[in-house]
C-alpha cells in the first residue's frame, strides 16, 4: 500500500491518535469544548483526582489542543479551536487517503480474486478427483 504519506507525517498522525486514545482526555476535551473549566471542576466532573487531571492537561497543552487562562487564583482551560481544526484536517486527510487506497485496491483485488477463485476451484476439483480415484481402487 502506498498512501503517499511520508513516514514523518504518519508518525505525527500516530502521535495524535495516541493522545486522543485515552478516554479521560477525550472526556476532558468534550467538557472543555462546552465551557472553560479549572482543574478542580474537571476532576469533579470526571471523577478523577486533580493530580490526574493536571497530568492529562499537560499532555493536551503540550499537544496544543488546550490553552490556559489565569483568572485570579484559578487557571481556566479551554479547547484551542484552531488546533482542533488542524488535527481534524490531518486525520481527515489520512482517512481520505485510506479510502482512496481501498477504492483503488478494490479494482486490483477483484482481478486478483478472480485468479485466486479459479485456483481454489482447481485445487478443490483435484482433491475430489483424488478422493474418487481412491474409492474406485478398493
Amino acid at each position: 500500500m502506498n498512501m503517499g504519506t511520508r513516514p514523518d507525517q504518519l508518525e505525527t498522525v500516530c502521535q495524535k491518535l495516541r493522545i486522543l486514545s485515552v478516554d479521560t482526555r477525550l472526556r476532558m476535551l468534550v467538557l472543555l469544548a462546552e465551557r472553560n473549566l479549572c482543574v478542580g471542576a474537571l476532576a469533579c466532573q470526571l471523577g478523577v483526582t486533580q493530580g490526574a487531571v493536571s497530568q492529562h492537561l499537560k499532555i493536551l497543552r503540550d499537544a496544543g489542543l488546550v490553552t490556559a487562562e489565569r483568572d485570579g487564583y484559578y487557571v481556566h482551560y479551554c479547547v484551542d479551536g484552531h488546533a482542533l481544526g488542524q488535527w481534524q484536517g490531518a486525520l481527515d486527510a489520512l482517512l481520505e487517503r485510506l479510502q482512496q487506497e481501498r477504492r483503488d485496491g478494490a479494482v486490483a483485488e477483484d482481478a486478483a480474486a478472480t485468479g485466486c477463485k479459479k485456483r481454489k476451484e482447481d485445487a478443490c476439483a483435484r482433491r475430489k478427483a483424488r478422493a474418487n480415484a481412491g474409492k474406485g481402487t478398493t
